[in-house]
């Protein structure tokens, strides 16, 4: 698995809010994860959230929780710690994982937020997306709005499906910002913060396009009152607003950054 990000790389996570690389597991990697993630959508370990759309995507949240092999490759340190590296930040918690399976002709995922959809506020919580399959302009890869993560936008979208371009309504200040989109071979991963826009397009072919997800978060993040049932469960209704999330069960920290540059 790569474990480091050039300065190049870098930079362009803090200007545009996102960073897409083709190369983050190996064939073997890519192999084991397909078959661990595989199994785990597939031994009835996990039900679809309340509110997901199975006309956008299939999804699996926490299969950690439930698949020890799972919870072996998300809290993998060597992921958290890119995610330090881009982030700029010494110590990383995940926050949740969850498996997105666009099906055969899936439709879109409008374009939204992470963060208004989280438990807590921060600008350096971030998400890595792992490609399981090439996924392509043809069957729904990712798109982000560069740039969008420095304009400070809180809307929360009411579905990922409903209305495509609704948040650039809700902040036209972002709607003349040109979307890219990230084409990545299987086996590469894009990340974003939290705060920048994105959506996937459409599958339009028979095939699946598989992706397992993790969010990551600073330690130290404060509870902000947001219910965010779906990811950390009934655990959030025992806190009140101002809380640390440090629960090591439910978000166990990840990485931490040595003195030394570690």
């Amino acid at each position: 698995m790569r474990n480091k990000l050039t300065d190049h790389e870098i930079d362009h996570y803090g200007t545009n809010g996102f960073l897409a690389i083709p190369d983050l597991l190996d064939e073997s990697e890519l192999a084991d994860w397909r078959e661990v993630v595989d199994a785990a959508i597939d031994g009835d370990l996990v039900r679809q959230p309340d509110g997901s759309n199975p006309l956008v995507f299939t999804q699996r949240m926490n299969l950690r929780r439930a698949s020890a092999a799972v919870k072996t490759l998300v809290e993998d340190p060597q992921i958290a710690r890119l995610v330090a590296a881009i982030e700029n930040i010494d110590e990383v918690r995940i926050y949740f994982d969850q498996a997105l399976v666009k099906e055969p002709y899936g439709l879109p995922t409008s374009y939204h937020l992470d963060l208004p959809w989280w438990a807590f506020e921060s600008d350096h919580a971030c998400t890595i997306w792992i490609a399981l399959d090439d996924a392509t302009t043809e069957n729904g890869c990712l798109y982000f709005v560069p740039g969008s993560h420095r304009l400070g936008l809180t809307y929360r979208s009411p579905s990922v499906g409903a209305d495509l371009g609704g948040i650039f309504a809700a902040h036209p200040e972002a709607a003349g910002l040109p979307p890219v989109s990230c084409a990545i071979p299987a086996g590469g991963c894009t990340f974003h913060n939290a705060r920048t826009i994105h959506g996937a397009g459409v599958n339009m072919t028979p095939g699946r396009r598989r992706a397992l997800t993790a969010a990551f978060m600073p330690n130290g993040v404060r509870f902000d009152g947001t219910l965010d049932l779906r990811s950390q469960g009934n655990y959030l209704e025992s806190l009140s607003p101002g809380d640390l999330l440090q629960n090591d069960e439910h978000n166990p920290v990840v990485y931490t950054r040595s003195l030394v540059g570690g």
